[in-house]
């Protein structure tokens, strides 16, 4: 039984805590939080757990074995820094640092350390993506040619960072963990960064991301804060056929149109037939139903209960984090 510490429980903490709190062969021990209003909210649904307000408390605890760290993300590198070296195992939310360097820290100490360390890459863990992965790997799509992601929902009202780094985790964790089920390398050719302000005074809260990878493979990334409906759609152009995943869909997520149709290919001056062209045939998959919150919660005691290598640890977290910082850079850039 691997005994879990969660350190914040905030909107994305208490949905941690219930999703470790289902998970089998763990248990959660204690959950941290300086705000007694989320203590309460805990204790009053899980009143086994023991909660306080000091997490120096749960590092110094030698009956919990692993911590998650879903506090605001400038300070994930230094929590996540004392877990490891409390000697425990961590899982830390998305992104898993506030820099490219502090990340590679992270992943370096956990390697030196021998312990599990995960990224709250959640997507990871949905069957849509699990299911595209299978299918890219497969061969069947052929050579990947464009991703084009649209993320926008209604904005954290006390953010710290802007919606680059609260939203487009999700979309690049995606990109590149597909990416590299094809053995595609993720370097950066060129980027483009369109990004402003409108409902948020000193945090970007729209912007578009281009990015040309040195594979030649591209890929538009548009997250916003600036509307008060929500999209999950990621469209996947590639030799094949195309792909569509829209994550807002109750059924039925995932469409993968075949090569389309085009009677104007070849028709020479001779020809009297229609030129027309079309979608091509539509394929509907049956994906498996799952939480992916509580998928990632298994793949991570999993992983500490048998030594596998986390598909979601340090080298991806890593990754994100290096793209997240490339389009800050050219964000001020354009600004």
């Amino acid at each position: 039984m691997v005994r879990i510490g969660i350190i914040g429980a905030g909107y994305w903490g208490s949905n941690l805590v219930r999703a470790f709190n289902d998970t089998e062969s763990a248990v959660v021990a204690a959950v941290a939080d300086k705000k007694q209003g989320r203590l309460s909210f805990v204790s009053k649904r899980y009143p086994h757990i023991r909660t306080t307000d000091d997490m120096e408390s749960i590092l110094a605890d030698p009956e919990i074995d692993a911590v998650v760290v879903a506090t605001p993300v400038p300070t994930h590198y230094d929590v996540g820094r004392r877990v490891l070296e409390s000697g425990k195992h961590a899982m830390i939310e998305k992104p898993m640092a506030y820099s490219y360097d502090d990340a590679r820290k992270l992943r370096d100490l956990a390697d030196s350390l021998g312990k599990v360390l995960t990224v709250g890459h959640v997507y990871q863990f949905s069957p849509a993506v699990e299911w595209l992965a299978t299918r890219i790997s497969s061969g069947n799509l052929g050579r990947l040619f464009h991703i084009d992601s649209i993320r926008i929902n209604l904005g954290p009202p006390a953010s710290e960072v802007d919606v680059v780094w609260d939203l487009a985790p999700h979309d690049l964790s995606i990109l590149i963990y597909l990416m590299w089920q094809t053995g595609l390398p993720t370097d950066v050719r060129s980027m483009r960064v369109m990004a402003g302000s409108f409902v948020k005074e000193k945090l970007a809260d729209l912007t578009h991301i281009f990015i040309e990878f040195e594979c030649g493979m591209t890929a538009h990334v548009h997250v916003s804060w600036v509307t008060s409906n929500k999209v999950r759609l990621m469209q996947i152009s590639a030799e094949h056929g195309t792909v569509v995943f829209d994550d807002m869909q109750p059924a039925e997520k995932v469409k993968i149109y075949s090569a389309a149709v085009d009677t104007r290919i070849g028709a020479d001056e001779s020809g009297s037939a229609e030129l027309t062209y079309r979608p091509g045939d539509i394929f509907i998959p049956t994906l498996p139903r799952h939480e992916p919150l509580a998928a990632e919660c298994r793949h991570f005691v999993d992983c500490i209960e048998s030594g596998k290598k986390p598909i979601n640890g340090g080298a991806i977290g890593v990754e994100v984090v290096r793209l997240l910082e490339m389009i800050m850079k050219e964000a001020r850039r354009d600004n």
